[in-house]
C-alpha cells in the first residue's frame, strides 16, 4: 500500500498531533499574544488570555513559559485536569511543596508568605480556566486581596475559552476582574496565514513542493475558519483523500472528501 511519504515525497509524517518546533508558524497574532503576556509580566498585573478551542492558546503559553529566565522566574502551571478535590489555593500550595492548612484563609496566608520569601518570582499559569468553578475564581480573589499597594508575590495568566471573559463580568467576580490589567484575544489564522501554516508543516515533513493546490488551501480555510487545530486535521485528511484517489497533489475535491469523511466519524 502506498504511504503518504511515498505519495508526496515526505521524509516524515506530516501534520503530527504534536508538531515539532520547525513546524510552528509564529504568525502575527501569536507574536502579539507573547508581547502582551510579557507586558503583563513587566507591569505586575494579571493577564487574561482567551481564544476558541484549537486556536493555539496552549502553544502560546508554552512559548511564553520557555521564554522565562530560569534564574529569575519559577513556573507553576495548573489546569482543571491537574486539580485535585481540594480548593485551588490548596492545590497551588501543594504544587509549591507546602502542606495545606485546615482553613483556606490560613493556607492562602502561608502560600503568600512563602511566595514572598522566594528569590525567584513565581509565574502562575491557569489553563482551561473557563472550566473553573466559581469557588476557585473566588480563591484567586482571596490570593490577590492582600496586595493593596504592594507588589504582588506572583504573576498570573488566566487562560481559557471566550466564555471565561463572560463569566468574569458576573458581579461575584468584580474584585478579581478589577485586578486583570491585560486582556488578550488569540484569533484564528487568516486565509493567507493558513497557506503559510500548511507550507510550514510540509517543509517540516521534508518537502518544499506545493503539495496543496491554492483552491485546496482556500477550501481548508473556509471549512476550518482558520482554527489551527482544525486546519491541521483537515489538511491531513485531505492528503489521505488525495492519496486514496491517486492524485499527485491535494485539490479542492480531496478537501471536500476529507470533510465528508471527518463528519462521518
Amino acid at each position: 500500500m502506498t504511504t503518504l511519504l511515498e505519495q508526496f515525497g515526505f521524509t516524515q509524517q506530516p501534520f503530527p498531533r504534536v508538531p515539532a518546533d520547525d513546524a510552528l508558524l509564529r504568525h502575527k497574532g501569536l507574536e502579539e499574544v507573547l508581547a502582551k503576556l510579557n507586558f503583563a509580566l513587566e507591569r505586575d498585573t494579571i493577564a487574561l488570555l482567551v481564544g476558541e478551542s484549537g486556536c493555539g492558546k496552549s502553544t502560546a503559553l508554552s512559548l511564553f513559559a520557555k521564554s522565562l529566565e530560569a534564574s529569575s522566574y519559577q513556573l507553576v502551571a495548573l489546569s482543571l485536569t491537574t486539580l485535585g478535590p481540594f480548593s485551588l489555593i490548596a492545590n497551588m500550595a501543594i504544587a509549591m511543596g507546602l502542606k495545606p492548612r485546615r482553613f483556606k484563609g490560613d493556607t492562602a496566608a502561608a502560600l503568600l508568605a512563602h511566595l514572598r520569601s522566594l528569590p525567584r518570582r513565581t509565574v502562575v499559569i491557569l489553563d482551561e480556566a473557563h472550566l473553573l468553578p466559581d469557588a476557585s475564581l473566588e480563591d484567586l480573589r482571596l490570593l490577590t486581596a492582600d496586595e493593596f499597594d504592594r507588589r504582588s508575590p506572583f504573576s498570573m495568566v488566566l487562560c481559557g475559552q471566550p466564555i471565561l471573559r463572560d463569566r468574569l463580568t458576573d458581579p461575584r467576580h468584580y474584585a478579581l476582574t478589577q485586578r486583570i490589567g491585560v486582556r488578550i484575544r488569540l484569533r484564528p489564522l487568516t486565509e493567507a496565514e493558513v497557506g503559510l501554516f500548511i507550507a510550514r508543516h510540509l517543509k517540516a515533513a521534508g518537502t518544499s513542493r506545493a503539495v496543496f493546490e491554492p483552491q485546496a488551501t482556500a477550501a481548508i480555510f473556509q471549512h476550518t475558519r482558520g482554527i489551527p487545530r482544525l486546519v491541521q486535521n483537515l489538511a491531513l485528511g485531505s492528503a489521505l483523500a488525495a492519496m486514496a484517489a491517486g492524485r499527485a497533489s491535494v485539490d479542492a475535491v480531496a478537501v471536500q472528501q476529507a470533510v465528508v469523511d471527518l463528519e462521518d466519524m
